[in-house]
């Protein structure tokens, strides 16, 4: 009778999580996060000692055809990312607003960037899912 009772209770999970994860018109949702692997590791400042950062990037789309274009261009992003950190000082990556102000600008380049590359912007959002500083 317990198994009975615990098979149908993972029948009726199961059936919920479906309903669950389909929107109005009945298809899945194809949001997807593109990760920089390995994390990023950027000297950044113009005067005085060497600081580093480390961080994790993910990249919001929503999209299989915005998956296929940011990952075709992940090199470029990269880069792009690189020198968008690199140059920074101090003040941008040691406040919580600083770091916000950080996430919006390196939204916006990826944006611009894929814009130029592929007449589309196709990210959605931008997340720091790791930052950490070395002043």
């Amino acid at each position: 009778m317990f198994r009975l009772v615990g098979f149908l209770l993972f029948i009726g999970i199961l059936a919920g999580s479906q309903a669950y994860a389909e929107d109005e018109q009945g298809a899945v949702p194809t949001t997807q996060y593109i990760y920089f692997e390995p994390a990023l590791v950027i000297n950044f400042g113009s005067s005085g000692r060497i600081r580093y950062l480390r961080t994790e990037i993910a990249l919001k789309v929503s999209s299989k055809e915005a998956a296929g274009k940011v990952s075709q261009h992940k090199p470029y992003l990269r880069n792009t990312l690189v020198f968008l950190l690199s140059g920074q000082e101090s003040d941008a990556v040691n406040t919580s607003q600083g770091r916000e102000i950080l996430r919006k600008q390196a939204l916006e380049a990826v944006r611009v960037t894929l814009q130029t590359l592929e007449g589309m912007p196709y990210v959605d959002d931008l997340f720091f899912n790791t930052f950490v500083v070395q002043n």
